[in-house]
C-alpha cells in the first residue's frame, strides 16, 4: 500500500486538469483496502474510488482521500464449450482485459474495445459503445461494504443496470467500492455488428468470416476489434495527447409528444424509439446543431470530429471546462428544449 498526501493527479485522470488531492492511495489487497477505509473513519475526510480517471472532471483540488485499486488479477471460475466465467480484479486496465479475452476466442467485449479506463469502473457506469454495454456480460460484482467493512457478491440483475447508470452510481454511491467483477463471455458468439459505422466498415474488408470452429470465431474477434479501435481512433482524440474524457454529455431521452414535435421542425435528427412513448436522441446531433463542434473557448474546446467529446488544449482549467459544457447546455435547452445531462463526474464546490 502506498499513501502519499498533497498528490498531483494531473497525470492521474484523462482531462488532465492541474490539481492536487489531500491524499492519493494505492492498495494492493482488499485487505489493505479494509485497513484504509477503517484508519479514514477517524480523519472525517471525503472517500471517492478511481480507476484510470476517464471520466472525471476535477474543478477544485479533491479535499479527500483518492483510493486507486491494484488489484489487477484475472481468474477463470467456470469453463465448458461455450462460455467461460472470468473474475478479474478492479485495477486491471480494461483495453487490455479486452485483448486478452479477444485473443482466448472469447466473445462479448470485442464492442468495448479501446474504452480508457480500468475494470472497476464497467459496472459503476456501465460502460458502452456499438450496441453492447457491460451489463451484457456482467454476471456478478465482488465489493467491499463501507458500512460495515464485510465483503459481498452482488448479482448483476440487483445492480439496476441502465443507459450509462447503476446503482453504484445512485443509492449505493457511498455504500460500496468494487473489488472485483465477474464476466460470463461467450465461445460460440453472437456477433452485434448492426452498428452503422461498424457494419459499415466491415462491409468493405469483405465482411466476417464464415464458420463457427475456434479459429473463425477468432479471426471475427480480432476483426471486429480491430474495426472498432479504427474507428474510435478517427473520431475520438487520445487522452494522453489531449485531454478529455470521452463522451461528456449523455444521449438525451424525451417523451413521444416531444419527439413527434421535434421530428417535425427538424426532419433530419435521428432518434431511437426506446418503447412507445420515449425516444432517445443523438446528443452529438443536438450539439453539432447549435454549431459547437469544433469550437474552442481559449484551452477548452469541442473536439472537431466528435461533439460529444469537450477538450482540454493544455492548460485550461476544470472551470473553464465546466464553463463551456453550461454553455452548451444552455444552448441545446434554448433551441430544442432538451437538457443535457453530463456522463462525466464533475468534482468541486462549483459543480
Amino acid at each position: 500500500m502506498k499513501i502519499q498526501p498533497f498528490y498531483p493527479v494531473k497525470d492521474r485522470h484523462s482531462f488532465h486538469i492541474d490539481v492536487q488531492a489531500r491524499y492519493w492511495v494505492d492498495y494492493d489487497s482488499v485487505e489493505e483496502l479494509r485497513s484504509v477505509l477503517n484508519d479514514a473513519a477517524d480523519f472525517g475526510l471525503p472517500i471517492l474510488p478511481v480507476g484510470g480517471g476517464n471520466n472525471l472532471l476535477f474543478v477544485n483540488d479533491y479535499p479527500g482521500i483518492l483510493l486507486h485499486s491494484c488489484l489487477r488479477e484475472r481468474t477463470v471460475l467456470e469453463e465448458n464449450d461455450d462460455a467461460v466465467l472470468i473474475k478479474v480484479g478492479a485495477g486491471h486496465n480494461w483495453d487490455e482485459l479486452v485483448a486478452w479475452c479477444v485473443a482466448q476466442g472469447w466473445g462479448g467485449m470485442q464492442n468495448l474495445s479501446g474504452i480508457p479506463g480500468e475494470v472497476g469502473a464497467t459496472p459503476v457506469q456501465n460502460i458502452g459503445a456499438y450496441g453492447v454495454e457491460a451489463k451484457d456480460i456482467i454476471e456478478a460484482v465482488e465489493v467491499l461494504d463501507r458500512t460495515d467493512l464485510s465483503q459481498q457478491t452482488i448479482a448483476a440483475a440487483d445492480c439496476d443496470f441502465g443507459y450509462r447508470r447503476s446503482r453504484f452510481k445512485t443509492d449505493w454511491k457511498d455504500r460500496y467500492i468494487v473489488t472485483h467483477v465477474h464476466y460470463r463471455l461467450s465461445k460460440k458468439p453472437v456477433f452485434q455488428v448492426n452498428y452503422g459505422a461498424v457494419s459499415a466498415r466491415l462491409a468493405t474488408q469483405g465482411g466476417l468470416k464464415a464458420g463457427d470452429d475456434t479459429q473463425s470465431v477468432k479471426d471475427n474477434l480480432q476483426l471486429i476489434r480491430r474495426t472498432i479501435l479504427a474507428i474510435r481512433d478517427e473520431k475520438l482524440p487520445d487522452p494522453a495527447k489531449v485531454g478529455n474524457a470521452g463522451s461528456f454529455f449523455m444521449n438525451p431521452e424525451v417523451g413521444k409528444p416531444q419527439y413527434l414535435k421535434l421530428k417535425s421542425d427538424y426532419p433530419d435528427m435521428p432518434a431511437w424509439q426506446l418503447s412507445d412513448d420515449r425516444y432517445k436522441l443523438s446528443a452529438a446531433w443536438l450539439i453539432d446543431s447549435c454549431g459547437w463542434k469544433g469550437r474552442r473557448l481559449d484551452d477548452a474546446g469541442v473536439w472537431p470530429s466528435q461533439p460529444l467529446v469537450l477538450v482540454n488544449y493544455g492548460q485550461a482549467a476544470g472551470e473553464d471546462i465546466l464553463s463551456l459544457a453550461r454553455q452548451i447546455i444552455d444552448d441545446v435547452s434554448q433551441k430544442f428544449s432538451v437538457t443535457l445531462r453530463p456522463e462525466v463526474i464533475i468534482l468541486g464546490q462549483e459543480a
